[in-house]
């Protein structure tokens, strides 16, 4: 029994993780779509597209490391 509760626990994680890579790239396509539309320099979308390289990488921050930087 705890054999097949493991295994639908990792059942369960693997669709959330397939999920996220699809939320990923849609925020990713997105972001990239509207760069040309906006008003931001070549300095900010290198910035940009480094984040989403480094995303892409799994280097992530948490929420408390962003409201401090």
């Amino acid at each position: 029994m705890q054999a097949s509760s493991l295994e639908a626990i990792h059942n369960e994680l693997r669709s959330l993780n397939e999920r996220l890579d699809f939320i990923e790239q849609l925020v990713e396509q997105v972001i990239l779509r509207q760069l040309p539309k906006a008003k931001v320099s070549a300095k900010e979308i290198a910035e940009i597209k480094k984040s989403i390289a480094e995303m892409k990488a799994g280097q992530r921050v948490t929420v408390e490391e962003l409201a401090s930087a």
